[in-house]
């Protein structure tokens, strides 16, 4: 790593402009890359015709209501000299639209305000985050101050008294069915002792307990996020901003079920819920897709669940477009292991273990639409194993999901739908302006 000029006194160290050739003439380097092996090309690519599916659209669409999530953040520095601070900043949003709106908004070429009115409700939740050189709460490490953080927004209550931290015990402990007693925790966050114990009653009405035997110290029930596991008080929270941002966007989802389940279970039927990116948990939150996994078997058995994540970019996204021209209009492309780590991801063809089957409570598909738009889907399914020999069937209300993606189609961007780019319209920030203002705001009221 090269030295740079702190006060403009001395010049930035250059790269050397003939180390390269240390390398090229390497034999080891050589080997190595002989090795190597990239994606195939379009024309080489072959689609199982077992996997292909022409699909059957319901005679009368039993969704009545569009929800979509999406979340936006923004990293500022509040301190650009040494040491430097950074903060972060969050905004999540879910947009509910009606379907008998889709018709006409969908037809637009833009996002007009006339098409704004037509959103029945936005409810945004922010976040600011201590991310790096930040004391926060009586002088916390920027470990404890990132945990105090998260759990002050979790335990945040709205004007009904629901709160997210509420949604999440019951998500983890089942309460949706026959609640479980107990969860064990990997670590304590303070003396790091392996496999606590959390038992459901240990809690107290802000979900703190002093489960830990050996330090009985405050535990947070979002401990079980693992988060603070990737933050380093020197380096910073920098590693999991998205991380969080997934796992935010997701409970937001599950808070919704909850509360339609436990006023009025019968509407759940009648609202298809979409995520924008796959539904997944990735990095310390992976250990999440477990407990949806089994909430999501529990409604497709008690109630009903339409439920769909979008992916707009990524390999997948790409390949989708590569293969295009094999699939006709109104046909659906189940995505197995053989086909994944055969042309778009590296790995074996006979791999085993199932695709993502420690992140993903869900399975990808790829879907041309009638007017022959590519969408990359993730539906939830009921076990990992699935995505080695992918049925049709094993996709619960594919029909109708897939029925009213087609009807959402948006022409502002590739492929987009029209809930995911009005939130992400309503709820993203920008580099420019809103960076700057943010800076300026931050630091206006910060110590």
């Amino acid at each position: 790593m090269s030295y740079s000029s702190r006060n403009g006194k001395r010049p930035d160290e250059l790269a050397s402009k003939s180390s390269h050739s240390h390398i090229i003439n390497d034999e080891e380097v050589k080997s190595f890359l002989q090795q190597c092996a990239y994606p195939k090309s379009a024309d080489q690519v072959a689609l199982a015709e077992n996997l292909v599916h022409t699909i059957s659209y319901p005679d009368q669409n039993p969704i009545e209501h569009i929800i979509a999530v999406d979340g936006g953040y923004t990293s500022i520095p509040v301190k650009k000299t040494f040491p430097s601070s950074l903060i972060t900043f969050f905004q999540f949003g879910e947009l509910l639209l009606n379907t008998r709106d889709l018709d006409e908004i969908s037809l637009m070429p833009f996002i007009s305000r006339e098409a704004m009115s037509r959103i029945k409700e936005l409810e945004r939740r922010k976040l600011v985050l201590p991310t790096k050189n930040v004391s926060y709460n009586n002088n916390l490490t920027l470990v404890h101050a990132v945990r105090r953080t998260i759990h002050d927004f979790f335990n945040h209550r709205d004007k009904e008294g629901n709160s997210l931290a509420a949604t999440l015990q019951w998500l983890i402990y089942e309460g949706y069915d026959r609640p479980l007693e107990s969860y064990v925790l990997s670590r304590c966050p303070h003396c790091t002792e392996p496999r606590v114990r959390l038992m459901r009653n240990s809690f107290n009405q802000d979900y703190i307990s002093r489960s830990c035997t050996v330090c009985n110290k405050e535990i947070y029930l979002i401990d079980i996020f693992r988060l603070h596991e990737a933050v380093d008080n020197e380096l910073g929270a920098g590693g999991i901003l998205g991380y969080l941002t997934n796992l935010i966007e997701q409970m937001n989802i599950i808070h919704t079920i909850r509360f339609i389940t436990e006023n009025k279970s019968e509407l759940l039927e009648k609202f298809l819920f979409i995520k924008d990116g796959p539904l997944a948990f990735f990095g310390q939150t992976a250990n999440m897709h477990e407990p949806v996994r089994r909430l999501c078997s529990f409604l497709f058995k008690k109630h009903n669940l339409f439920l769909a994540g979008l992916e707009k970019s990524g390999a997948f996204v790409e390949h989708a477009d590569e293969i295009k021209h094999l699939l006709k209009p109104g046909e659906v492309f189940l995505l197995d292991n053989r086909h994944i780590y055969t042309y778009i991801l590296p790995g074996p063809a006979d791999n085993p273990e199932p695709y993502a089957h420690t992140s993903y409570y869900s399975a990808k598909l790829i879907f041309k639409s009638r007017d022959e738009r590519m969408y990359v889907i993730t539906l939830p399914v009921d076990d990992e194993n699935i995505v080695l020999n992918p049925q049709l069937s094993d996709f619960r209300n594919i029909g109708a999901i897939l029925f009213n993606i087609e009807k959402m189609r948006c022409d502002m961007y590739d492929n987009s739908i029209v809930p995911i780019a009005l939130a992400n319209k309503l709820i993203s920030l920008s580099n420019h302006p809103t960076s700057i203002i943010l800076e300026k705001f931050a630091k206006k009221h910060t110590k």
